[in-house]
């Protein structure tokens, strides 16, 4: 069987979206030989310029951002595209119309997701849906088959429903990633739309460790640190940061790309590719998150964390913790901080979990062998 996978990959400095195609491609290997379509999008591949810019306050204030960390930056970049290269299966780049004139017609399955692939934000600036992600240049007999797509916080209006509902019409299995476009898909559609689990949870910690050959025993950082994961800077993530470190008196690991960390920190890395920050999640004796797959990270490696709202598209992190029953974990405001505790026990939810992953894969078996 011959599968092809649209999704977020190589077109974004952010670690979840390179680690969610890699463990999609992974999963998807069980069952063909999947190829990752190299789908180019002038704004996604734009944020992979070493130094951007935008003739606005803005724009000039991201280019002399770039330009303050161009040497981690572009470190960053270089680290992402060889992961990328080693360990995924890429077509050679196409564009929109070599998609439409047929450039990769030749597959069996076509399968878009996960990641935010439905949320116009997310693919343009004008806010425009992206048909090529709904798989609108797929013909029969092929299946075309969702899985965990999402819209982030996105809601849609009435005339983009309607045309949902005309993308979506002959799709085999769609799921998706968050409870709420679940709801909302099922009553559109008015048929079954699944809600499964993030890819990077569909791998368990030791087959990440083992898939990326990381050494179970290896610590290039010492023990018992905190690891600070944040996509979003805001003041509440610095109180809850400045706070743990006070109560629990460990060293703290924040990796972000920016130039200044967003609060006092033992280690700064600013430069982390993929492996490196598997290596980080696995070791670390606290999290400390406002990023989607930060929490995925915790959970499926079994840490303590703590995760603080990221001010929007907050709904995906809800879901997963309202799935798993972990709603204690969310910090929404101050005084929030003050009922955590570092010890967390896992034991409660591990047949939950196993439960969980094993209904995803089995959703995206029997969609793909059907």
């Amino acid at each position: 069987m011959k599968i092809a996978l649209i999704t977020f990959s190589r077109d974004n400095i952010n670690y979840g979206t390179v680690l969610q195609a890699f463990a999609m491609e992974k999963i998807l290997s069980r069952y063909g030989e999947v190829e990752t379509i190299n789908y180019f999008y002038p704004l996604l591949q734009y944020r992979l310029i070493p130094i951007r810019f935008e003739p606005s306050i803005r724009g000039i204030q991201m280019m002399i951002h770039d330009i303050l960390r161009f040497k981690d930056r572009n470190k960053v970049i270089k680290k992402l595209k060889k992961f990328i290269e080693i360990n995924l299966n890429p077509s050679n780049l196409v564009t929109r119309q070599d998609i439409q004139n047929g450039a990769i017609n030749n597959f069996d399955v076509y399968v878009c997701g996960s990641d935010q692939i439905w949320n116009p934000n997310a693919v343009s600036k004008d806010g425009n849906l992206d048909p090529i992600y709904f798989l609108n240049f797929v013909n029969k007999p092929a299946k075309k088959i969702s899985y965990g797509s999402s819209m982030g916080g996105y809601r849609f209006r009435d005339s983009e429903k309607a045309k949902i509902k005309n993308l979506l019409k002959d799709f085999t299995t769609i799921s998706v990633r968050e409870s709420d476009d679940q709801k909302m898909l099922s009553q559109l559609l008015e048929r079954e739309v699944f809600h499964v689990l993030d890819p990077t949870l569909l791998l368990s910690k030791e087959e990440w460790l083992e898939a990326l050959k990381i050494d179970k025993n290896y610590r290039s950082q010492p023990e018992n640190y905190i690891l600070v994961y944040g996509i979003v800077k805001n003041p509440l993530l610095n109180k809850v940061v400045k706070s743990v470190v006070k109560r629990f008196k460990k060293k703290i690991i924040i990796i972000d790309k920016a130039f200044k960390p967003l609060t006092k920190a033992d280690l700064h890395i600013r430069d982390a590719g993929p492996i490196e920050f598997i290596e980080l999640f696995a070791n670390a004796s606290l999290v400390i998150t406002n990023s989607f797959h930060g929490v995925c990270f915790s959970i499926n490696f079994k840490k303590p964390f703590m995760v603080v709202h990221p001010m929007s598209g907050g709904n995906r992190i809800e879901s997963l913790l309202n799935l798993f029953g972990l709603q204690s974990r969310f910090i929404n405001d101050e005084k929030d901080i003050y009922k955590l505790s570092i010890g967390f026990d896992y034991g409660f939810l591990e047949k939950q979990f196993q439960d969980e992953r094993v209904k995803s894969i089995s959703i995206l078996s029997s969609s793909l062998v059907s």
